[in-house]
C-alpha cells in the first residue's frame, strides 16, 4: 500500500435514471444500452483522467494537480463528455426500430457530474488499485444531494467550493447548494444546468477558417491527448512559454471563463495586440480574430484531430487581410510565418513542452 499523500481532482459521472430504467425495462436490452453508454464514458475519460473504478451506473475518475493546470480544462472536459453522451443517446434512440421498453425509454437516461479537489492515497491490494481518504468519501457522499429537488434539473455539473478555489475560477450564474453530511459537515457546491449548456454549445453557429479559404496552413503532431494539447494552444500563460517572447494575458472572460467573446491581450513596445474568440469548441477547435492597435491582422482556426496513437494533430488555418491576390497572400504568409516569426519552430517547442509536462504528470499518477 502506498502511503504517499497525493493532491488532485476527483470526478464522478453518474447516469441519472438508471435504477428506474432497469426496473421498468427488459434486462437484456437495457444492459446492452447501459454498457454502450458506460463504454463511451470510459473512452472519453481516459485521455485526461485515470479511471479508479466503475460503480454500477457511474464512473469514478481522478487526476493529479499536475495533470490539470488550467482551470477551465476540467469544466470543458466534463461538458465535452456530456455533449458526447447526449449525442450518443439521441443517435441510439433515432437509429433503432425496436419497440421494446428499453429502447423506447433511452431518452429517460441522463448524466450528472460531481467534481471535488482534495487529498488521497492510492491503495494497492493484489491487482486492484483503490483511492482512500476523507475527500474520496466526500465526493461519493455528494452523489446523494438535493440539487434536483431544489432546481428540477436531471443533468448538472456540481463543483465543490474546494474544487472551484483550486481551479481559480469565479463562475457566474451557478446555483449554490449547501449539502450537509454526518462527520463531514456542511459543503458548499456550485451547480450548472447541463441541459442549458448543451443547448448553448450545440446551437451556436460554427465559425471556421476553412483550408480552401486559408492563406496559411500549418500542421504539427503532438504526442499528448487533445485535452492536454488544447491547454498548450489556448492558455495564455502556456503560450508565453513557447511563443517566441510574446507575452499574452487573459482579459475579458464572459461568465468568468474562457469561451466565445473572451479576449486575450498583449502589450509589446508601442503596439497593443488583442485576440477575440469567435467560436470555442473545447478539444475540437477554436476560431479567433487578432487586431494590432485596432487594425485587424489575422483570422485563425486551431483545430485538433485525435490520432490513433493517443496523440493529437494540430491544424492551424489563417487568413490575413492583405489587398493582394490569394496566391500572393499565401506565399507571403508562409514566408513570414516560417522565416520571420518562426512559427513552425515555436509550435514544435509547444509540442515538446506539452510532452514533457504530460510525461511527468503520468509518472506522478502511478
Amino acid at each position: 500500500m502506498s502511503t504517499i499523500t497525493q493532491h488532485g481532482y476527483f470526478v464522478i459521472a453518474d447516469i441519472s435514471g438508471y435504477t428506474s430504467y432497469v426496473a421498468k425495462t427488459e434486462l437484456e436490452h437495457s444492459h446492452e444500452i447501459l454498457t454502450e453508454l458506460l463504454e463511451l464514458l470510459v473512452d472519453k475519460f481516459t485521455p485526461l483522467m485515470t479511471i479508479s473504478k466503475l460503480e454500477g451506473d457511474a464512473v469514478f475518475a481522478y487526476a493529479t494537480e499536475s495533470t490539470i493546470t488550467r482551470g477551465e480544462t476540467l469544466l470543458e472536459f466534463m461538458e465535452s463528455i456530456y455533449v458526447a453522451f447526449r449525442d450518443r443517446q439521441l443517435s441510439m434512440r433515432n437509429k433503432t426500430t425496436c419497440t421494446c421498453a428499453a429502447c423506447q425509454h433511452i431518452p429517460s437516461l441522463d448524466l450528472k457530474f460531481i467534481a471535488h479537489h482534495g487529498d488521497f492515497i492510492v491503495q494497492n491490494i493484489g491487482n486492484a488499485r483503490e483511492l482512500v481518504g476523507s475527500d474520496v468519501n466526500l465526493i461519493h457522499r455528494l452523489a446523494k444531494n438535493h440539487v434536483s429537488e431544489a432546481t428540477g434539473w436531471h443533468a448538472y455539473m456540481m463543483l465543490t467550493e474546494q474544487c472551484l478555489d483550486h481551479l481559480h475560477l469565479n463562475l457566474e450564474g451557478t446555483h449554490i447548494q449547501m449539502e450537509e453530511y454526518e462527520h463531514l459537515g456542511e459543503i458548499k457546491t456550485y451547480n450548472t444546468d447541463l441541459h442549458k449548456r448543451y443547448q448553448e454549445i450545440t446551437d451556436t453557429r460554427r465559425i471556421m477558417v476553412e483550408e480552401k479559404d486559408a492563406d496559411m496552413i500549418i500542421r504539427v503532431d503532438f504526442s499528448t491527448p487533445p485535452a492536454v494539447t488544447w491547454e498548450w494552444m489556448m492558455d495564455p500563460n502556456k503560450r508565453n512559454l513557447w511563443g517566441g517572447g510574446v507575452t499574452w494575458s487573459a482579459a475579458e472572460r464572459p461568465k468568468g471563463r474562457a469561451g466565445k467573446g473572451a479576449v486575450n491581450h498583449c502589450a509589446h513596445g508601442k503596439g497593443v495586440s488583442t485576440e477575440t474568440i469567435l467560436d470555442w469548441r473545447p478539444f475540437e477547435y477554436s476560431t479567433s480574430e487578432s487586431y494590432e492597435n485596432g487594425k485587424k491582422t489575422l483570422s485563425k482556426t486551431t483545430r485538433l484531430e485525435p490520432l490513433p496513437n493517443g496523440g493529437t494533430r494540430m491544424h492551424e488555418t489563417a487568413q490575413m487581410p492583405m489587398p493582394l491576390p490569394r496566391f500572393l497572400r499565401r506565399i507571403l504568409a508562409q514566408v513570414a510565418m516560417t522565416y520571420v516569426f518562426k512559427y513552425p519552430q515555436a509550435l514544435a517547442k509547444a509540442a515538446q513542452l506539452a510532452e514533457e509536462e504530460f510525461a511527468k504528470a503520468q509518472v506522478n499518477t502511478e
